[in-house]
């Protein structure tokens, strides 16, 4: 049965709990929340992985010395493109409370969301020191475990887990298994939303100047959602467009996740998708091969042609919220959590209305927002697990590290308005901070860490009726199961190549898919996706299997 300890943090809602684990208990059993892990999954673990963990020290059984220099941790946290100012204080004041415990520091690496996967990527392969690789997969396939494990990156987490992550294991219950692949855990969960509303968020003062009213109770179509961009960019003329994106090819199918339901099982939609998942389907499909995203590539040409996407689009440097600031953009698109429109409020100074058009659902991706893994190149990887346990300890937030990495420091990023329990607290963003602006929460126990006004105390009780409504009928049948491409590995990460080279033309509109999409599919079939759709659809049936 699958137990979320304190996804649901107040002690007096253990009895909403309990109810919620049943519902969950259909939706996934026992294995856990991505992989398949332990008892519940058949598919085989690499051979790397198990020879990995022999000789990187994640078996070990010798107490990490406390003795002698204090070991420096290399941690990626994740940006939306600007680095706050008082980074270096915040990291200051995580070494004031970790040095003394487990006599280590900690060396915080800013990087924007947007670079993230090539970044690690190119330091992981160069051997570069690193210790805690940021896996942002923020909801929507960004990133993957999987783009780590099928080139050897990262280590497998179970012994360390077991030896020094007791308060990991105690807050985040089975969530932790979206960590899992196979049987092996390389990647600590934050304790987040199990999934999104997908939509966009829309500048209300635009809609009231057009005169259009959006409805946030209902669910849109795209058809809907076109016409109301098509207004608004009717009443505002040139220069004007729909929506406000990142440039990057990660980014740029971004949209299919507001138009169809899908499980990308673990990965990013390269290596097979379940569409439709939450009518009980287990056939896994080439993605691009579908006739849905023929049709959401024609729908985004005809918004590019419409002007509804800067032509611009992959090639944009400024993210999201810069590009909201300047007034030229009408709505952002993404996953959506209670508290988002208010906090888009927040950072671009104007209120907002959220669309829906795909309710919030769970599966193995949209449950994952940012995970931790230590790379191979840690040289300590036991006092590295000793400080991420450490993120989710029920602490008060003057002495919590995920209160620091969520919120940033009292006093400078901000002023606390409203104390909730402990480490909770309802918080005001000091003027010049950026932190609330520019570092997504999802360290650690991010569920209980401070909430930035004009969000209130009752935000936390937002999260549990968000989650309650999630478990009812809106788990996929997948839930739980994450591709291992290893026996693939050739195949898989050719075509991840020939995605990367086509997907920033298909998926921003540049050019006509009728055109393109051929050759992208016949580029495919000779990177060998056939035989990656095949073994993906060979471990999920094992995988169902073993469920029975």
């Amino acid at each position: 049965m699958i137990k979320i300890s304190k996804v649901f943090p107040k002690k007096e809602e253990k009895s909403m709990k309990k109810k919620i684990a049943a519902l969950l208990m259909a939706a996934a059993m026992t294995a856990g929340l991505i992989s398949g892990c332990g008892s519940s999954t058949d598919t085989s673990a690499s051979t790397a992985a198990s020879a990995s963990e022999a000789d990187a020290g994640g078996g070990t059984e010798s107490e990490p010395a406390d003795e002698g220099e204090p070991y420096e941790i290399t941690m990626q946290v994740v940006t939306w493109g600007q680095t706050p100012e008082e980074l270096e204080q915040v990291e200051s004041a995580i070494n004031d409370i970790i040095l003394p415990e487990i006599n280590a520091t900690v060396s915080l690496q800013p990087v924007a969301a947007w670079d993230i996967v090539n970044e690690s990527q190119m330091a992981l392969t160069s051997g570069e020191k690193m210790d805690l690789v940021n896996i942002f997969v923020c909801g929507s396939g960004m990133d993957s475990v999987s783009n780590y494990t099928s080139k050897n990156m990262i280590l497998p987490l179970n012994d360390l887990v077991e030896k020094y992550g007791s308060d990991i294991k105690s807050t985040l219950g089975e969530l932790l298994s979206i960590g899992y692949q196979g049987d092996q855990l390389y990647a600590i969960p934050s304790n987040t939303t199990m999934g999104g509303d997908y939509g966009f968020l829309i500048r209300k003062d635009y809609l009231d100047q057009a005169g259009i009213t959006v409805d946030e109770s209902r669910v849109y179509t795209p058809e809907e959602a076109e016409e109301t961009l098509l207004a608004l960019k009717e009443h505002f003329g040139e220069g004007y467009y729909g929506i406000a994106l990142f440039g990057s090819s990660q980014g740029s199918g971004q949209f299919f996740y507001d138009f169809y339901e899908v499980d990308m099982l673990g990965g990013n939609g390269s290596t097979g998708v379940v569409l439709d998942p939450l009518s009980g389907n287990k056939t896994v499909v080439n993605l691009f091969e579908t006739d849905e995203w023929m049709n959401y590539c024609k729908t985004i040409y005809r918004w590019a042609q419409e002007g509804l996407i800067n032509p611009d689009a992959t090639t944009i440097s400024d993210d999201v919220t810069s590009q909201l600031q300047t007034g030229y953009y009408f709505a952002s698109t993404g996953s959506q959590i209670p508290g988002s429109d208010t906090q888009m409020a927040t950072s671009v100074g104007t209120e907002f209305v959220q669309m829906t058009m795909i309710p919030a659902f769970s599966s193995t991706v949209t449950a994952s927002q940012g995970l931790y893994a230590i790379s191979r190149t840690s040289e300590n990887p036991e006092k590295v697990m000793q400080f991420l346990n450490i993120l989710y300890q029920e602490r008060e937030r003057g002495n919590s590290v995920a209160a620091l990495l969520n919120a940033g420091l009292e006093g400078v990023s901000y002023e606390v308005t409203e104390e909730v329990g402990t480490g909770k607290a309802i918080v005001s963003a000091k003027e010049g901070s950026l932190w609330n602006v520019m570092i997504p929460a999802v360290y650690g126990d991010a569920l209980t860490s401070p909430k930035y006004a004009p969000l209130t105390s009752d935000i936390y009780d937002e999260y549990i009726a968000f989650n309650e409504k999630i478990s009812n009928g809106r788990i996929c049948d997948t839930f739980g199961y994450v591709f291992d491409p290893s026996e693939v590995s050739s195949e898989a990460a050719a075509v991840s190549a020939v995605v990367e080279q086509y997907l920033g033309l298909v998926g921003y509109g540049s050019v006509n898919p009728e055109e393109i999409m051929p050759e992208f599919i016949a580029a495919l079939k000779d990177a060998g996706i056939d035989e990656v759709i095949a073994a993906n659809q060979a471990q999920l049936d094992a995988w169902f299997a073993a469920k029975q």
